[in-house]
C-alpha cells in the first residue's frame, strides 16, 4: 500500500522546481537578446548556448494579450509540464517560452506538440 508520503515524495520528484526557473527579468531579456530562436505558429522558444551558464533553466513568458487570467495559468502548467518531461533534451541550456497572442484559442494538445517540436 503506498502512503501518502510516498506519493507526495514522487510529486516533489516530477515537479517543476524553483532551482530551474529564471525568475529574473534581466536573465529573460539575456535570453532573448543573445539566444537562438526557433518561432512555431503560437510558440517562440529562445536557447541561450554556453555562455556562462549554471544549469539548466527554464523561463515562461505569457503576455497580458491572453485577456483571461485563468488562459494564462492553464498555458503556463502545461508548458512547464513539456519542459519538464523534456528537459533532457535543453542539456546545459538556458531557454525562455514565449506564448504569442495567437493562442488564445489554441487547443492544449495542439500546444504540446507544438512545443515538443520547437524544443528537439
Amino acid at each position: 500500500m503506498i502512503t501518502q508520503a510516498e506519493t507526495i515524495s514522487r510529486k516533489r520528484k516530477q515537479a517543476f522546481p524553483k532551482s530551474i526557473r529564471v525568475k529574473k527579468e534581466s536573465k529573460f531579456n539575456r535570453i532573448i537578446e543573445k539566444g537562438a530562436k526557433k518561432k512555431g505558429e503560437n510558440l517562440i522558444v529562445f536557447r541561450l548556448l554556453d555562455e556562462g551558464i549554471e544549469g539548466q533553466k527554464f523561463g515562461i513568458k505569457i503576455g497580458k494579450g491572453i485577456k483571461k487570467a485563468v488562459l494564462r495559468n492553464k498555458i503556463k502548467r502545461v508548458i512547464r509540464e513539456v519542459l519538464r518531461k523534456n528537459k533532457e533534451k535543453f542539456n546545459e541550456n538556458e531557454g525562455v517560452v514565449v506564448a504569442c497572442k495567437s493562442m488564445a484559442g489554441v487547443n492544449f494538445t495542439k500546444l504540446r506538440e507544438e512545443l515538443e517540436n520547437l524544443i528537439r
